[in-house]
């Protein structure tokens, strides 16, 4: 009898097989039946996206003052909000853009901070820039969205968002006005806006719109301060004029609207603690040292590593690691660009650099300086990073409180809106399909449930 049954499990175990394997057969023929449909919804009438990145909105701005916010309050109740989103490590610009806009960490997509070197190719990465940021090298690890919506038939439009205009894969999208083509301002919230509606209007699929409004007003006074306050109200006027646009031209109920932040901020000001790095560490001991503030990375000569590191490791205000040891949940010390020590400053803590041509960027923060009233960039597990997701459109739920998600999530939100296939991405689809007014099961689930099902009848 205890043959019988092992053999019976043997015949099981080997349909089990077979039949694993004809899956894995199937599923790019599935993938690629569901890419052709998607090119032939192209041409067809299908709710359209439009995502607003307010950049510097703090998770909580809204629930401090949303008496004083009526568009807000009404779009919310409405649709979706996020508890808070969950930022990538370093909360900074450059990396939380691209981590938006492909669904990776910062470890993937290569771009690290705001400031990088490449010591290959000695290239200089440097926000501020514009020629140094554009090189096509740096933006080649990770597809963005409107690539993938691109390929897919869907015809995107973007207004000041980040890096738009260079070529992924030899592609670019249909409309691209980039970061450093438009002085921002507040008066041009309202425009952004109106260029949003005409856009839908038209036969643009996917428009996204960057605001830096907030994180200027945020980095000048600080995320307490009566100017931000009032700045978060002039944005709600301006979703005021959005939504009321939208409903008289009639495009209202066709559209899927999300509202995100990069990162929130964290008050800092005159209280802030200011690290001279050169009061621990020589100069003639380093290679390169980029970067500043709550981040700074550093690379020594290969035989004053453990001298520098040592000289780093119990100092007041800031953790140093070496590169093997960066923590993993940081999903960063795999990133190619990574250099041999990172120093993360705790908060209320500011790293400033050494007066030497090995510094990046040149410009530092002396004694008698002013401080920046705001700041980001510290780990994610700092609440003044978390960053807000709101929604609402023929997509999404009615009045939903959502519980957390993470940045890595949103890239899937948008390929599911649009109705194409994701690229690989980090995100967690268990994370966020509850907030859909009807969720469709992705390829991958599907053939997960099929999969198991057909386990549990086999054994």
């Amino acid at each position: 009898m205890k043959e019988l049954n092992r053999g019976t499990w043997n015949i099981r175990l080997v349909l089990l097989v077979i039949f694993a394997m004809s899956l894995l057969c199937e599923l790019p023929s599935v993938q690629a039946r569901r890419a052709s449909k998607s090119k032939k919804r192209a041409n067809e009438k299908s709710p359209k996206l439009l995502v607003i990145m307010l950049d510097g909105w703090r998770w909580d701005y809204y629930d401090r003052q949303k008496d004083e916010l009526p568009a807000f309050s009404k779009f919310l109740q409405e649709g979706v909000q996020a508890k808070w989103v969950e930022p990538v490590f370093p909360s900074i610009s450059y990396p939380s853009w691209t981590t938006i806009s492909t669904g990776v960490y910062p470890e993937v997509h290569g771009i690290l901070s705001n400031y990088m070197f490449d010591q290959h190719l000695q290239a200089v990465f440097d926000y501020k820039n514009n020629t140094s940021v554009s090189m096509e090298h740096w933006w080649q690890n990770a597809e963005p969205i409107w690539i993938t919506a691109t390929r897919h038939g869907r015809k995107a439009l973007l207004n000041r968002w980040s890096r738009c205009d260079v070529p992924f894969d030899g592609i670019k999208p249909e409309t691209c006005v980039s970061y450093d083509d438009v002085v921002d301002g507040t008066g041009s919230t309202v425009d952004a806006f109106r260029i949003a509606v005409e856009s839908l209007q038209q036969d643009y699929d996917l428009v996204m719109i960057y605001i830096e409004t907030i994180d200027l007003i945020g980095h000048e006074y600080g995320p307490d301060s009566p100017e931000l306050m009032e700045a978060v109200r002039h944005i709600d006027s301006a979703l005021s004029f959005l939504l009321g646009d939208m409903q008289k031209v009639n495009i209202d109920d066709k559209v899927n609207t999300i509202i995100i932040g990069d990162h929130g901020m964290k008050a800092l000001g005159e209280s802030a603690k200011i690290v001279y790095l050169n009061d621990y560490i020589n100069v003639c001991d380093i290679y390169k040292i980029v970067g500043k503030g709550p981040i700074m990375t550093i690379e020594p000569y290969a035989q004053t590593k453990v001298k520098v590191y040592q000289a780093l490791q119990y100092q007041e205000g800031f953790d140093v690691y070496l590169r093997e040891e960066i923590p993993e949940d940081f999903h960063y010390k795999n990133g190619k660009l990574v250099l041999e020590l990172l120093i993360v400053a705790h908060p209320n803590y500011y790293l400033s650099g050494f007066d030497s041509d090995k510094q990046i960027p040149e410009n530092l923060v002396n004694a008698s300086d002013k401080i920046e009233g705001g700041i980001h960039g510290y780990p994610d597990n700092i609440t003044e990073m978390r960053t807000i997701f709101y929604a609402k459109g023929p997509g999404f739920k009615n009045g939903l409180i959502h519980p957390p998600i993470k940045m890595v999530d949103l890239y899937q939100i948008f390929t599911y809106l649009l109705d194409i296939p994701s690229r690989p991405n980090n995100g967690s689809w268990a994370r966020v399909s509850e907030m859909f007014s009807s969720a469709r099961e992705t390829v991958s689930n599907f053939w997960m449930v099929t999969f198991s099902i057909c386990l549990i009848n086999l054994v």
